[in-house]
């Protein structure tokens, strides 16, 4: 047993031994979940930066008080003993505006004091993953407080937008000279071409709203001879995101912004030399996420094209050859680590509940 191994059993020990059958249960298949994307993650090539949702901050602000959560704050402060003790990749916490947001209770805070304040008490929180928060997006709280201002006026257009879409009158004629029109370009087309948007991408609220709009169009297609084609699984999810809570808030706002930030396919094609990775315990925003992590070469050539002959053997280079070598070679070395980690994990586990047995 190696010094990793000991220290990770003498500090979860303790904890499991007072948890029952069934919270060692969710702490172990938590744990590993977030290991596990994180083994994708480490693919990509430069500096990991694990970008915090707001389930996940919520779950070590109330983890004193709320059993669930202190079962899903431990399984995320022991995902980074498995970053820390295992994978040979710089990684670091992350900090969005949007998350700040969402933590002072979606509101603006009254001075830049209030906003520093907040942030010092992020850190406290999460202290104990013993990894470096950064902060995403901003550099002073004078930043984040103009960011701040900035979501909120967002939300306040977006929250009257996606009420206007859902009272809307979707009953479209689908029919086209040859075959049927696609909902989603329909969707799209239907949206203003530029939003006033101050904080959250442009693109990516067409995309999630889009999604929105789809789903009415198909529900409300009356056209016995049409059979709308929906987009697939990724607008399906995306359709999920934006609901309103009982006071009147519009929910998934945090998911957008978990998308145009942590948006792997985007990342891959951009090549920024880091890597910004979504953590959220939320599972449909984990899984629009995953559909997100994408890698695409793009090779090819167009008549005419001065180019050709050399574009020409660019493709067949590319279809013989192995594009994403490097990024296997990366998995590869990481799984062996995530075996490792998750064999050791597991025998903590069962230490720990033969002990609950016996007693």
């Amino acid at each position: 047993m190696t010094s990793r191994h000991r220290e990770l059993a003498k500090e979860l020990t303790p904890i499991l031994q007072k948890s029952d059958l069934k919270e060692i249960d969710t702490f172990f298949n938590f744990t590993l979940w977030f290991a596990r994307r994180y083994a994708a993650t480490y693919e990509m090539d430069g500096t990991i930066y694990l970008v915090l949702d707001n389930s996940l901050i919520q779950a070590f602000k109330h983890r004193a008080s709320n059993a669930k959560r202190a079962t899903h704050a431990l399984a995320y402060t022991v995902f980074c003993r498995f970053v820390q003790n295992w994978s040979d990749r710089e990684s670091h916490l992350a900090i969005s505006p949007m998350a700040v947001y969402e933590h002072l209770g979606r509101r603006i805070p009254k001075s830049e004091r209030e906003v520093n304040d907040t942030l010092i008490d992020l850190q406290h929180l999460l202290h104990g993953t013993c990894l470096r928060v950064a902060m995403l997006g901003f550099e002073t709280s004078k930043d984040l407080f103009n960011k701040l201002k900035n979501i909120a006026e967002d939300e306040q257009y977006l929250t009257q937008l996606v009420k206007d879409i859902d009272k809307s009158n979707w009953e479209v004629d689908l029919s086209a000279p040859l075959g049927v029109k696609i909902p989603m370009s329909v969707a799209w087309r239907a949206l203003p071409e530029q939003l006033p948007l101050r904080y959250f991408d442009d693109w990516y609220v067409h995309f999630v709203l889009s999604a929105r709009i789809e789903r009415h169009i198909i529900a409300q297609c009356r056209d016995a001879e049409i059979k709308p084609i929906g987009s697939g699984r990724l607008a399906t999810t995306l359709a999920d995101l934006n609901t309103f809570s009982r006071n009147g808030l519009l929910k998934g706002l945090g998911d957008i912004d978990m998308l145009q930030i942590c948006d792997i396919s985007r990342q891959f094609s951009e090549a920024p030399g880091y890597v910004l990775s979504g953590q959220t315990l939320d599972r449909d925003l984990a899984d629009a996420l995953s559909q997100r992590h994408v890698f695409h070469i793009h090779s090819g050539f167009k008549g005419g094209d001065p180019q050709r002959e050399e574009r020409i053997k660019e493709m067949v280079s590319l279809m013989l050859g192995k594009p994403f070598a490097e990024e296997e070679r990366r998995g590869k070395r990481i799984q062996e680590q995530l075996i490792d980690f998750a064999e050791t994990l597991a025998d903590i586990c069962k230490t720990a509940t033969g002990k609950l047995t016996e007693n």
